[in-house]
């Protein structure tokens, strides 16, 4: 019987397209079932399981292919309401990981290269923010961040770069490494995103340039470029680096995402280190001198000591609980400098 498996299922089609065929009222009756009021020798049969049980065989080997069966589902409609056509399709390209190739691809000029799905719609997007977002639930961030940017989903695009980004932050830069490759998408898009104008929400866009930035930040802190490292958090104006603005950047505070305060412990941390650094190179460089009198220096010192004290105010007033010893190694290093 299974050689005839085929046409039965090909003969199923042609009589569900003539709509002569006897469909099961509900998804989830057995293949063959016959429901109150039929006549004893008539059967209905249930349509949507028998392409999904035929296709299963062949889907994740050739999903061309079982996107041609998909396609008779298109004005059917699971027990939720939810059309077939799109919940297979997003089923399809999760399990088979055929991104590119079914819902096409974003070109470099921020086009997009069709997909085997242009084949069945004109309009295109409502499928990939479907596959997009039964992706984020999945937990597949990344992929579904592509696939809300194949879709002009601006909003959704950024809100999963930073949840991508947040953790790498701090971390040292490597070839090939995680925090590498999302970087190098994060400004792909950011490049690609002022290039053309498209803005997002506000906050989520605000947020989503905070982190590259502060990706900036690290990546000279780690590389030993200190004096660049601090003139970025410097512009920055995350935390104060005088007493002055500490009141200012602890009310700014209570505005940033959460991204952006998860990485806060590593931020002052950060700056401290780069605040002790020059303290030492400047306690190790030659005494006084006509072009560098004791007051410039005692004064550049005075500063340093100045903005460690404002780090360390911050830390104890903002409403966040910081990693760690956090507070205990900061103190450390601010009373090294006195």
């Amino acid at each position: 019987m299974e050689r005839l498996r085929c046409h039965a299922v090909h003969v199923a089609l042609v009589l569900f397209e003539l709509k002569l065929l006897l469909k099961s009222s509900g998804q989830s009756a057995q293949l063959l079932s016959h429901e109150p009021g039929d006549p004893p020798c008539m059967r209905r049969l249930n349509f949507v399981r028998l392409l999904m049980l035929y296709t299963r065989k062949f889907e994740s080997t050739d999903p061309r292919e079982a996107l041609q069966y998909f396609y008779f589902l298109r004005d059917e409609k699971d027990s939720q309401g939810e059309n077939m056509f799109l919940r297979c399709v997003s089923e399809l390209v999760i399990e088979s990981r055929e991104f590119d190739m079914i819902l096409g691809k974003l070109e470099n000029d921020g086009s997009r290269k069709p997909g085997v799905i242009d084949k069945f719609t004109n309009d295109t997007k409502p499928i990939i923010n479907k596959v997009a977002s039964v992706a984020e639930n999945k937990g597949l961030f990344e992929e579904a961040a592509k696939l809300y940017d194949l879709a002009k989903n601006a909003d959704k695009v950024l809100e999963l770069m930073n949840k991508l980004l947040s953790p790498v932050v701090p971390q040292i830069s490597a070839p090939q490494s995680n925090k590498e490759r999302l970087k190098n998408m994060a400004l792909s898009i950011a490049e690609r995103y002022r290039a053309q104008g498209v803005s997002a929400n506000k906050f989520v866009d605000s947020t989503f340039y905070l982190l590259l930035d502060l990706i900036t930040f690290f990546d000279e802190y780690h590389s030993g470029h200190i004096d660049r490292a601090f003139d970025i958090i410097d512009r920055l104006k995350l935390v104060p680096l005088n007493q002055d603005s500490v009141e200012e950047r602890v009310a700014a505070f209570r505005n940033f995402s959460d991204e952006i305060r998860h990485n806060l412990s590593e931020v002052l941390l950060a700056t401290m280190n780069i605040l002790f650094t020059q303290f030492k190179r400047l306690k190790g460089t030659s005494p006084s001198s006509a072009s560098r009198p004791q007051r410039v220096i005692e004064d550049h010192d005075s500063q340093i000591r100045s903005q460690a004290r404002a780090l360390i105010t911050f830390a104890g007033m903002i409403p966040y609980r910081t990693s760690g010893d956090t507070n205990a190694r900061l103190v450390q290093m601010e009373v090294l400098m006195n």
